[in-house]
């Protein structure tokens, strides 16, 4: 046992320096980006000078705190912190009127304080059957209120206004990490389908209401995010299937319902038929793309800002024509490894409704993240998704951040049933 003992003790020794050296790494690009912009203004950029010594620190204190407290998986940790990190990097670049960079950092602030929430939340309630009804009924009245009192915005009437402040909220953004969690505690343990109903429909219903609200995008990622974690739950293959096979026949009516969505079709298909209206955003994009070549025109350079929406939705655009294709190509490999080692996560839990909430996360974050990419780079239509961690706004950062919370949770979780394990383990070879 000793030697089992040894062996545990070398790989945990392993990861923790392979960690350290990722999170070195994290904290050299942070301070050095953020420097050479600060110099690059004359007079010297005061707001990027600050953050070039706040955001490593910040970092630092992040994985470390929240690696004592809870025992969470500090890679995925980091990997996050990096895409963060790349976002507000190209923000304080690029962004002028739409957003500042200050405001980002802030964001970043608030998802910090979502992530440990969380966490928290997972570690703490055992009993989420109970808040199952609260949950379910709170995410619809959320995700309805747009209708009521909410305002059109680039053809999807999806946002809120918040009384005394200068700011809208995107409720479908704060509905996925309760879908997730709705889905997870009832499709565990395999249930009969008949027992599945109440998660499916309530998923239905919010499909319905993003369909009313003509937010398409966030419509996709529901939809695909609830058939990946049927799927996982089940195994039911026909049903499946068929669920797929509804979600075309939408698209369709879709299709044929919303003149705006067969424009997006069109441009899709030809942007140069409309150059200078409905084709300039993915004809920017793809000029921005290709202006960058392999390795960018340098951090400070290119034009990205003749991209519409240049910060939230064709942010991708916008980092590779600065970065170039080989650091955008970098990222998407970042989303894989998270996605990956996410994936690990979920196969490791003790509890089928771990495994389902942190399986609903990486879908969610690769679905999203794929979407986004995708339109950008003319693979499908263009939806107006963001980039989890990297586009400009506080809801998607806000709601990233504590879903992402969620699955470290879980992660910490299994460390914990691990490391109990281990100690049962011992106890019984020294005889007790």
């Amino acid at each position: 046992m000793a030697r089992r003992v040894d062996s545990h003790t070398l790989k945990g020794m392993l990861l923790r320096s392979n960690t350290r050296l990722l999170l070195t790494s994290v904290m050299l690009l942070q301070f050095t980006a953020l420097l050479l912009l600060s110099f690059k203004r004359d007079p010297i950029d005061a707001q990027a000078l600050v953050m070039s010594l706040l955001l490593p620190g910040l970092t630092w204190g992040v994985v470390n705190l929240y690696g004592k407290l809870w025992q969470v998986d500090r890679a995925l940790l980091i990997l996050v912190m990096l895409l963060c990190s790349v976002g507000l990097i190209t923000l304080q670049d690029i962004a002028r009127a739409a957003i500042t960079p200050l405001n980002q950092a802030l964001f970043v602030l608030m998802g910090m304080v979502a992530m440990a929430a969380g966490i928290v939340l997972m570690r703490r309630l055992r009993r989420w059957d109970r808040w199952q009804p609260f949950l379910m009924a709170g995410a619809a009245l959320f995700l309805l209120s747009p209708l009521v009192i909410g305002e059109w915005n680039n053809g999807a009437k999806n946002w809120i206004k918040l009384p005394f402040v200068n700011q809208s909220i995107q409720p479908s953004e704060f509905v996925k990490p309760l879908l997730i969690v709705v889905l997870a505690g009832g499709l565990a343990g395999r249930p009969r389908f008949w027992k599945c109903l109440p998660a499916l429909a309530f998923a239905g219903g919010l499909c319905a209401l993003l369909l009313l609200e003509r937010d398409l995008g966030a419509l996709l990622i529901y939809f695909l995010t609830t058939v990946a974690v049927y799927y996982a739950a089940t195994s039911n293959a026909l049903v499946t299937l068929f669920g797929l096979g509804i979600g075309a026949g939408g698209a369709l009516i879709a299709y044929h319902a919303f003149p705006y969505v067969q424009k997006r079709i069109e441009m899709f298909i030809n942007p140069w038929s409309d150059p200078r209206d409905s084709g300039w955003q993915i004809i920017q994009a793809l000029i921005s793309i290709g202006s960058g070549w392999l390795f960018g025109m340098g951090l400070g350079l290119g034009y990205p800002r003749n991209i519409p929406l240049y910060h939230s939705d064709f942010i991708f655009a916008a980092l590779s024509e600065e970065f170039g294709l080989i650091f955008a190509l970098m990222l998407l490999v970042v989303y894989l490894l998270i996605v990956l080692r996410g994936m690990s996560v979920a196969l490791n839990a003790r509890t089928s409704f771990h495994a389902l909430t942190a399986l609903g996360v990486v879908v969610l974050l690769g679905v999203q993240a794929f979407i986004n990419v995708g339109g950008n780079i003319k693979m499908i239509p263009l939806t107006g998704v963001t980039l989890p961690f990297i586009s400009a706004g506080g809801s998607s950062m806000v709601s990233m951040c504590l879903s992402f919370g969620l699955l470290l949770g879980v992660s910490s979780i299994n460390a914990h049933d691990e490391a109990d394990d281990l100690t049962r383990m011992t106890w019984r070879e020294a005889g007790g």
